[in-house]
């Protein structure tokens, strides 16, 4: 028995969230602590920058292992547009739906290696990607449909879909303790879970507009709160779902507009994209305590930030327009103090 049955009133609550859209959400930034990059434009290729307390490293490509070209004898690759980013360690992993191809960067040895060829895969220029501790790796093809699986060698285990439960995936984790697999679903508006055998077991939320209900689905992460979901429509943008997938509490209205993603670390701490700021804001628990950014091409500047990543005590940003990477060193990036709340950071 499928567990969507129906699709009632659908038509009104999409008509009666746009109508929330159209209020408009004023940032009141009084409160919250802002952080600017350096000034300068001149950036080095692949080196890590530092300003306001931050430690940048910007990867707009590398040399490609086991490519040659016939007289410099390495071949280096540009990204065209990273849609996606995870990242283990010193290997960070980078869909480039301009190539349609999965590299793999090794931080250390400044090296991009061709994980998979992802043309005739990928069916848009939507993609999410989750890498697991083994190295296996999840794919969310939004516009396909589905769920793809890879051993660490880019060899197909399994594709995962369901023309009932799952419409458009736009993200896809695997709980490391549990093996529970968890897809958002941006067309059906909640959160399918799958058991670690492959069978589908329940489902997070359900469609429509209040606590626990989500309209247009773009975005999901999971920390010590619960699930965090994200939506484009609704007084709450980003939701948090407990463990057992009851609505428990929302962030901050009014703060957050469009997230594009969400990354959440061990203390609780929430990183969520804007897609019409062009910033990253930043959690502690549900309120607003920084702003990380904003439009631009410098060095923690962004253009349509399509997917964020934490690994190791670094914040791993795909920085699509910008065709870059960017790495941020959290153990150098905390709020202002209290009396300097609201400052402008200094340069």
């Amino acid at each position: 028995m499928p567990l969507r049955t129906s699709r009632r009133h659908a038509a009104a609550l999409i008509l009666a969230g746009l109508a929330l859209v159209l209020q408009g959400c004023a940032l009141d930034r009084e409160n919250i602590a802002r952080f600017e990059p350096p000034p300068s434009r001149d950036i080095p290729v692949n080196t890590p920058q530092t300003g306001a307390g931050e430690i940048w490293q910007v990867v707009e490509g590398a040399p490609v292992s086991g490519e040659r070209e016939l007289f410099t004898g390495v071949q280096n690759v540009r990204f065209m547009q990273p849609i996606a980013v995870a990242a283990r360690g010193q290997q960070v992993y980078v869909i480039d739906a301009g190539s349609r191809q999965l590299f793999r960067y090794d931080i250390a040895l400044d090296r991009l290696t061709l994980v998979k060829d992802m043309r005739g895969l990928l069916s848009g220029n939507t993609a999410y990607l989750h890498v697991s501790r083994d190295l296996s790796f999840y794919i969310a093809d939004a516009d396909g449909a589905r769920v793809l699986q890879f051993d660490p060698d880019g060899r197909l285990l399994r594709e995962i879909k369901d023309r009932i439960n799952i419409g458009r995936p736009i993200s896809v984790l695997v709980n490391e303790y549990s093996g529970y697999l968890f897809i958002a679903d941006g067309a059906n508006d909640d959160v399918m879970v799958f058991n670690p055998e492959g069978l589908l077991t329940g489902a997070i939320g359900v469609r429509g507009l209040g606590a626990g209900r989500f309209l247009n689905i773009t975005a999901l992460a999971q920390g010590p709160l619960g699930f965090y979901v994200g939506t484009r429509i609704g007084a709450s943008r980003v939701q948090i779902m407990g463990d057992d997938g009851r609505y428990s509490d929302s962030l901050q209205q009014n703060t957050v507009i469009f997230p594009t993603a969400i990354a959440v670390d061990s203390e609780g701490r929430a990183y969520v994209s804007d897609y019409l700021t062009d910033d990253i804001k930043v959690y502690d628990g549900t309120k607003l305590i920084g702003v990380i950014g904003g439009h631009g091409s410098a060095p923690g500047r962004f253009r349509r930030i399509t997917a964020l990543w934490l690994d190791e005590g670094f914040l791993y940003v795909a920085d699509s327009l910008n065709r870059r990477i960017q790495i941020l060193t959290l153990a150098s990036w905390q709020p202002a103090p209290p009396a300097a709340v609201g400052e402008p950071a200094s340069q």
